[in-house]
C-alpha cells in the first residue's frame, strides 16, 4: 500500500489545494478561525456527480449568542427587501383574511393608511375597548403563533486539534414549536443546529403572561436533516399549549408566515413571503442534499429552528438556513423531511430502539454520468426510448453497493422514470435529483431499480442504507476518537479535523475528502495528527498529518484496528512465564514509505515515556475510541477508561 496517495499533480506538501475561501458570518466579520474552512470544491465536472456530493467544507458556524448556519447561504441580517418584520399585532390587522397573490411578490390587501391606523389603534393604550377588539382579532386569526417557543442553549463543541479536550462554553438563542411526535406526545420542533453540542437547554413560550423558562432536553436530533425534538418534563409549561397541526407541502407563490426570534428585539417576529420552489438543496449543517423549500420572506439571525406556516396555521416548515448570494430568501425544512424524522423516530422506538435507532436519510452510493449526448447514448446500445443515467461506480457499504455495478443504466427508481439529465419526477416538487429519490425512502425499505444492463432490460431490488463515507463529514454531540502512544497522536481524517487545522495541512488530505472511497481493506484514513515532544519522539514531528498505512508490516483498516496492532506486540518476545525475552520495537509506516520507531508495548521504555508524557501534557487518557473496540486488559501502556 505504500505510495498509494500521490499528491495532486503540480502540488507539494506545503502547498495550499485548492485555494483557502473566507466566509462571511452573520456578523459582517470574515472567519479565519474559530473552526474555519479553507477548502474549496475540488472539482467540478459537467454531467457527473458523486454521492455522497462534497461541497465546500463550511462548518455552518454560529455568531457567539445567535444560532444560524449560514454557509454556504448568505447571512440572514445582511437580506433586505420589501418584506419586514411584523408584530403579531400588525400581522391580524393586516391580514384578515389573506389573500394569495396573483403574481409578483406578495403584498398587502389593506391600504397604507389603514396600516397606519391600525399601529396607531395598536399603541392607544389607553382605549380598553380597542385592548379588546385588538385580542380578540390576535385569537382569532393568529392564535397558532402561541405555539412559537424561544429555545435557549449553551453548548460546548470539541477540540478536534486537540481531541482530549473540549473548546470553550458558549450559549445563544434560537426558535422552535411545539408539536405532537409520531407517537403522540408533547414536543418542540427545532433545528439540529440550535441545539448541536448542547449542554444545557431551556425554552420559553410566548404570548403568556409569565415569561418563566423551562428546562428541556433533546429526545431526538437528526443533524443531517438539521432537525431536533425537544423534551419538556414540567407540565406547567404544556398547559393550555396546542400542538401544531402538520401541513402539506404548499403551492408555488403561496403565502408563508415566517415566525421566530431573530436579532434586534425579544419578542415574537413574523414575516410574510411566497414559496419559491421546492428541490433538492444542500443542507450546510450536514453536507447532505435533501428537499428544501426556498422562500421569498425575511428570515433573519434567530428565526433558525422556528416555524413556517401557510394561511391556515398549517406548519409547512422549519427555517434552518438562506442561499449565499442571494437577498431576501431563505431555505425551509418541507414536510416531506419533517416527516422522514418524526415518523423514522417513532418507529425506533416503537421497535424498542429509542429515538437513536432512527438511521436517518439513505445514501443511493453512486456516482453517475448524464446520457444526454445522443453519441453516449449510442455507444451504450440505447434506443430513443431508454433515458436513465450511466453508472460509472458504486461505494462499497451503500445502498447499491453489490446490486448496481459499473456500465449499468440506471432507469427506475421505485415507479419514478430517471431522465437523461439525471432527475426524478417526485409529485408536486417538480424534478430532483435521483440520489435525492433515494433520501425519500426509511433506511430499510426495498426498493425496486429498473437498469439496463449488458443491452438489456433488467430489475433489482435493494435495501435502502444510511450513508456510509470513507471521510465523514461534521459530526456533532460527541467526541473526536484518538489515541495517544509514545506521544504520537492518531485521529481518523474527518471534516471536523481538516476545519480546525485550517490550511495546515497537505493537498493530499484534500484530495482525500473529496474522491477517497473506503474499500474491504480501507474503513478509516488514519493521520499520525501531532507529536507531543518528548525524548522517544524526537525527529518525527515534521512527519504530523501524515497517514498511517501500516503497524509492525501489517495492513490498518481503521483506528480500532492501529490500536489493537499496537496492542498485540506487547506480547511478541515474552516466554511462558511473561517475561521479556529480547527488546522490541514498534514499526509505523507512512504513505510516502517513511518509518516511525518506538519502543514497543511492555517495554521499560515505552512504559515511562508513556507515563512521563500523560503527566506532562496532562492528558487523563490515551485514548478515545468508537464502541465496541478490544477491551484494554493489559497494564503495558497506560490504565484506560474505554467511553
Amino acid at each position: 500500500m505504500e505510495n498509494q496517495l500521490p499528491l495532486p499533480p503540480g502540488s507539494s506538501r506545503s502547498s495550499t489545494y485548492p485555494p483557502p475561501a473566507v466566509a462571511t458570518f452573520a456578523s459582517g466579520k470574515s472567519t479565519a478561525a474559530s473552526r474555519p474552512s479553507t477548502l474549496a470544491r475540488a472539482r467540478s465536472v459537467s454531467g457527473r456527480s458523486a454521492e455522497p456530493s462534497r461541497e465546500p467544507l463550511i462548518r455552518s458556524g454560529s455568531v457567539p449568542g445567535v444560532f444560524c448556519r449560514p454557509m454556504p447561504s448568505q447571512p440572514f441580517s445582511q437580506a433586505p427587501g420589501p418584506f419586514r418584520s411584523r408584530s403579531v399585532a400588525e400581522m391580524a390587522s393586516l391580514m384578515k383574511p389573506p389573500v394569495l397573490p396573483s403574481r409578483g411578490k406578495c403584498t398587502n390587501t389593506t391600504s397604507a393608511a389603514t396600516e397606519v391606523e391600525s399601529i396607531e389603534a395598536e399603541a392607544d393604550v389607553d382605549s380598553e375597548d380597542s385592548d379588546e377588539e385588538e385580542e380578540d382579532g390576535i385569537a382569532e386569526g393568529f392564535g397558532f403563533f402561541d405555539s412559537v417557543v424561544k429555545v435557549f442553549a449553551t453548548t460546548q463543541e470539541a477540540d478536534y486539534r486537540n481531541p482530549w479536550q473540549t473548546g470553550g462554553i458558549e450559549s445563544g438563542a434560537g426558535s422552535g414549536v411545539a408539536v405532537r411526535d409520531g407517537r403522540g406526545a408533547m414536543r418542540i420542533l427545532t433545528a439540529a443546529h440550535c441545539v448541536a453540542d448542547q449542554t444545557f437547554i431551556q425554552v420559553q413560550r410566548t404570548g403568556v403572561e409569565s415569561p418563566d423558562m423551562f428546562v428541556a432536553t433533546v429526545h431526538a436530533v437528526r443533524h443531517e436533516c438539521d432537525l431536533a425534538l425537544l423534551a419538556v418534563d414540567d407540565d406547567a409549561f404544556w398547559e393550555e399549549l396546542e400542538p401544531t397541526p402538520m401541513g402539506s407541502v404548499p403551492r408555488h407563490r403561496s403565502l408563508i408566515l415566517v415566525a421566530g426570534f431573530p436579532v434586534g428585539g425579544e419578542e415574537l417576529s413574523i414575516t410574510e413571503g411566497v414559496v419559491s420552489r421546492i428541490e433538492g438543496q444542500l443542507y450546510t449543517h450536514s453536507n447532505r442534499r435533501l428537499l428544501a423549500i426556498t422562500v421569498d420572506a425575511a428570515i433573519n439571525s434567530g428565526n433558525s429552528g422556528g416555524p413556517v406556516f401557510d394561511e391556515n396555521g398549517n406548519l409547512i416548515g422549519i427555517a434552518f438556513q438562506g442561499p449565499k448570494g442571494s437577498e431576501n430568501q431563505g431555505e425551509v425544512v418541507p414536510p416531506p423531511v419533517m416527516h422522514h424524522f418524526m415518523e423514522g423516530v417513532a418507529a425506533a422506538e416503537a421497535r424498542g430502539d429509542g429515538p437513536s435507532g432512527y438511521q436517518g436519510f439513505p445514501s443511493a452510493g453512486f456516482s453517475c454520468q448524464e446520457l444526454t449526448n445522443p453519441y453516449l447514448r449510442k455507444h451504450l446500445g440505447l434506443d430513443e426510448n431508454t433515458r436513465g443515467v450511466h453508472i460509472t461506480d458504486v461505494f462499497i457499504g451503500n445502498t447499491c453497493h453489490g446490486m448496481l455495478r459499473a456500465g449499468d443504466v440506471l432507469t427506475r427508481v421505485g415507479d419514478r422514470e430517471v431522465a437523461n439529465n439525471g432527475t426524478v419526477g417526485v409529485g408536486k416538487y417538480g424534478r430532483v435529483s435521483v440520489k435525492v429519490a433515494f433520501t425519500t425512502f426509511q433506511c430499510g425499505e426495498t426498493v425496486e431499480l429498473g437498469v439496463v444492463r449488458d443491452g438489456k432490460p433488467a430489475v433489482v431490488s435493494v435495501v435502502t442504507k444510511p450513508v456510509r463515507e470513507l471521510i465523514p463529514c461534521s459530526q456533532y454531540d460527541r467526541m473526536p476518537h484518538y489515541f495517544v502512544y509514545c506521544g504520537l497522536v492518531f485521529q481518523p481524517l474527518s471534516q471536523d479535523y481538516l476545519e480546525a487545522v485550517g490550511e495546515n495541512y497537505s493537498p493530499r488530505l484534500t484530495n482525500l475528502f473529496y474522491n477517497g472511497k473506503q474499500s474491504e481493506d480501507v474503513g478509516q484514513v488514519i493521520l499520525m495528527t501531532m507529536t507531543l515532544s518528548d525524548s522517544v519522539n524526537v525527529g518525527y514531528d515534521k512527519l504530523e498529518d501524515t497517514v498511517i498505512t501500516k503497524v509492525n508490516g501489517e495492513s490498518i483498516h481503521d483506528l480500532k484496528d492501529l490500536v489493537e496492532k499496537v496492542e498485540k506486540s506487547a506480547a511478541k518476545g515474552e516466554n511462558d512465564e511473561g517475561e521479556r525475552t529480547e527488546e522490541l520495537l514498534l514499526r509505523f509506516e507512512t504513505c510516502d514509505a517513511d518509518i516511525i520507531i518506538v519502543p514497543a508495548p511492555g517495554t521499560p521504555d515505552a512504559k515511562e515515556a508513556n507515563q512521563r508524557i500523560m503527566d506532562r501534557y496532562k492528558l487523563g487518557k490515551d485514548r478515545h475510541l468508537p464502541p465496541h473496540t478490544l477491551t484494554d486488559t493489559r497494564s503495558c501502556i497506560m490504565p484506560v477508561t474505554q467511553n
